[in-house]
């Protein structure tokens, strides 16, 4: 018998390679030619593999690896240890296998949970994409940003399909159904942009047919000038009521009837300009009769004032007009004088208003008669030797006294 190189093994004098098992030696074969060291060492070789294998499904156990795979490998792994074929721990390796197995169901059981609770996950996931796109869709057309809602889709799509791919996969049916629902919704989109765009280039194009013949109306009043503006307004007017094209479009076409009005302004412009230098000296001749008459400002007389303002205005209107600058200006100060002036009038009449005049007579003579009441209740008083009803009675007559004065001064 040859020596046991191994605590597991040994090579019989035959060449025969053997396995301890509890207290018994099992043959697991032969490998001639080479030393019984070699031989030895080439079975344990196998053991180490199928000891790497068990490792390897202990680890994948521990990371939750499929359990239908994982009962494949260990099913596998048994049935190689039930006929010893290697050197080595075969009885621990058995034990580890057999426990794993132990586990299978109950870990398939745990991995079905999570499958289901995922798939559920994941059908309400696609639920979610899908009910956004039908929103989406069944937004009124006119109400929907057709650029904002293309962008909305793609990332709709995008995350469709990056779900598809990394997700748990949906029951056939279930997954047809959402698509069908996701596809059918993009389609109404689809309609409602092509619908929208087409709709929106034919108003561009009626717009830009109608802006073009104004603008071409526009550009023919050039050689009126000034004379023009009237029916550039009428123009203009006709151009806001006109249907609308693209920004950019109508842009361009504004800017060209726009154009079109600038050259009418600006000869308005050049005219008014030469007006104002044809004005100049009227602007200086009215300004020096505003300066000689400005006395009409410290006049008191109301006769003279009036006079003084007509004469004024005789030669105010004799002059002609001032450049558009002096306008306001010399205006105010005119303003200045008749304001003045129509205060002294309103004073004047305010004295001689024969009705006014009349109620302060009125007024007076009330006074007057109260002034004599008084008077004589003084005297009464006087003679009764009542000093406090005397004092109390020339307070009043004095008081009485006072608003005849103001009156009478009025």
């Amino acid at each position: 018998m040859a020596e046991t190189t191994s605590p597991w093994g040994r090579v019989t004098d035959g060449g025969t390679v053997e396995v301890r098992l509890g207290d018994q030696w099992h043959s697991v074969g032969a490998y001639p030619d080479v030393t019984a060291e070699e031989a030895l060492a080439h079975y344990e070789r196998k053991f180490s593999d199928l000891l790497a294998q068990v490792d390897l499904v202990e680890q994948r156990h521990k990371a939750n690896a499929p359990a239908k795979d994982l009962k494949r490998s260990l099913t596998k792994l048994s049935k190689e240890l039930e006929t010893p074929t290697s050197v080595g721990d075969i009885e621990s390796l058995r034990t580890r296998v057999a426990s794993l197995l132990e586990t299978i169901d109950e870990l398939a059981s745990a991995q079905s949970a999570e499958r289901e609770k995922a798939v559920e996950e994941a059908i309400a996931h696609r639920e979610g994409i899908v009910q956004k796109i039908e929103a989406l869709a069944a937004t009124p057309a006119e109400k929907i940003r057709w650029k904002d809602a293309g962008a909305t889709v793609d990332e709709l799509f995008t995350e469709w399909k990056a779900h598809q791919k990394d997700g748990p996969r949906l029951p056939k049916s279930t997954a047809d159904a959402l698509w069908k629902r996701f596809r059918s919704a993009r389609n109404t989109l689809d309609r409602g942009r092509r619908a929208h765009f087409q709709a929106r280039d034919k108003a561009t194009k009626e717009a830009k047919a109608v802006k073009r013949e104004l603008i071409e109306k526009a550009q023919g009043l050039a050689e009126k000038g000034a004379a023009g503006i009237p029916a550039y307004r009428e123009l203009l007017e006709q151009w806001k009521k006109a249907p609308r094209a693209s920004r950019s479009v109508d842009d361009q076409l504004w800017a060209q009837f726009k154009a079109a009005g600038d050259v009418l302004y600006q000869a308005k412009t050049a005219e008014a300009e030469a007006e104002d230098e044809a004005n100049k000296e009227n602007g200086e001749k009215k300004q020096a009769l505003v300066d000689e008459y400005a006395d009409i400002l410290t006049m008191t007389d109301h006769r003279e004032a009036v006079e003084r303002l007509r004469l004024f205005h005789d030669k105010f209107r004799q002059i002609g007009p001032v450049p558009r600058s002096q306008l306001k200006p010399i205006d105010a100060q005119v303003k200045k004088f008749d304001q003045h002036v129509k205060k002294l009038e309103q004073e004047h009449w305010d004295k001689s208003n024969p009705e006014k005049q009349a109620r302060s007579q009125s007024f007076l003579d009330q006074i007057d008669q109260q002034i004599v009441d008084l008077e004589n209740q003084k005297a009464s008083a006087e003679e009764n030797g009542d000093k406090k009803s005397v004092e109390t009675l020339t307070a009043e007559i004095e008081t009485k006294v006072a608003w005849r004065r103001v009156l009478t001064d009025a």
